[in-house]
């Protein structure tokens, strides 16, 4: 081998591995670079809430917090098809079936839930099972929940009963011995803890001599005990007095409604407001439009009364007169109304709580004590 070659060979192999060298560098820099890191994925974005739909405002209260409200409402004969014995003047009036009781039922009780009132006397009830009956559906319409005084009647000929509604506490339901076949009291609690007494009644109807005579009787009856309850709370008396005699009628004081208001004696601590006197309370009867029942407040202050429920009593302009309800079929023409009397309601202030006394004796206790010192 020459020298020359020797002496090349290493410089060519050293040669060779820096080029290999430098070409892998090459490779390396020039190649297929990595995939750059993945952004974050953004957070899922919350799907906004639908808003509730807005619900429909309360009605407002029927009366103000200082007042309550009372009514009235003769039901026509509300009698169910139950297998009673019915007094032979209560027979024609008698639901024939379920379904015409069911249908009356359902009208009183709407005509309820619709007055939404704190107390209401019924007269002309079949008895305690139409009453409950009532009582139950007013609940199950949504309407207020109910307890109630009764007490049976005396009424032999016509079976009818006479009842106390109250959504406050109501005790000690109680007839008195006055000559009024069809009456019931009970003493309501109000809600300030103040104690009224309510009388509920069914004074005779009727416009002949003896009819009117009768139900004078009743009245002054009637009346002599109201006056006793008066003495321990206030009393309002209610119901179906049968009178159409306004407070501006001659003859007024001498009428069974001139007695229930004490404007039949010159003493004034018997007087009572009569419903009445107020114009929108005069009409509680459909058809004829007489003052035929009544609210007498004694005691207690009444801020106005009217009649009610008129678009679901009257079922049409046209309704069979003088004849019994179940005489026609609930569908058939004339429509027959719900009742033949109206609702009637009035507005009463709360009895005034008394005074808080001063000191732990008293004005007068702290009179003589500051005499004794004094002394």
């Amino acid at each position: 081998m020459p020298i020359t070659e020797s002496l090349l060979r290493p410089s060519l192999v050293s040669f060779g591995s820096a080029l290999a060298t430098l070409s892998s560098l090459v490779v390396l820099g020039c190649g297929p670079k990595a995939p750059p890191p993945k952004p974050p994925e953004p957070a899922p974005v919350a799907e906004a809430e639908a808003e509730p739909e807005p619900q429909p405002e309360a009605p407002p209260p029927k009366v103000p917090e200082d007042a309550f409200s009372i009514g009235t409402f003769n039901l026509d004969w509300a009698f169910d098809p139950l297998a009673d014995k019915r007094p032979k003047a209560a027979q024609p009036h008698t639901s024939p079936d379920d379904a015409a009781w069911e249908w009356k039922r359902n009208g009183i009780a709407d005509v309820l839930v619709a007055e939404d009132l704190d107390i209401v006397v019924l007269t002309e009830l079949g008895g305690e099972r139409e009453l409950t009956d009532i009582i139950a559906t007013v609940a199950a319409k949504e309407g207020p929940d109910y307890s109630y005084a009764w007490v049976p009647s005396e009424d032999k000929l016509s079976g009818q009963q006479v009842a106390i509604l109250s959504r406050f506490p109501i005790t000690n339901e109680r007839r008195t011995d006055a000559f009024a076949p069809m009456h019931v009291v009970g003493d309501v609690e109000l809600p300030g803890g103040e104690v009224i007494t309510v009388i509920g009644v069914h004074l005779k109807e009727g416009s002949n001599k003896g009819a009117v005579s009768k139900r004078l009787e009743m009245a002054n009856s009637i009346k002599r005990r109201a006056v006793k309850e008066q003495k321990k709370h206030p009393v309002i008396l209610l119901g179906t007095v049968g009178d159409k005699t306004l407070p501006f009628d001659d003859g007024y004081a001498t009428s069974a409604a001139g007695v229930l208001s004490g404007e039949s004696t010159k003493k004034s601590g018997d007087d009572c407001e009569d419903s009445a006197a107020e114009g929108l309370a005069q009409a509680t009867t459909v058809g004829e439009g007489a003052a035929m029942d009544r609210i007498f407040v004694c005691g207690l202050e009444m801020r106005g009364a009217e009649t009610a429920g008129r678009d679901k009593i009257v079922r049409e302009l046209e309704d069979p007169a003088d004849t019994p309800w179940p005489s026609t079929p609930i569908d058939a023409e004339p429509h027959r109304d719900v009742s033949d009397h109206l609702l009637l309601w009035a507005e009463v202030v709360k009895p005034k709580k008394p005074e808080p006394e001063e000191g732990e004796g008293g004005e007068a206790a702290a009179e003589g004590e500051a005499a004794a010192e004094g002394g």
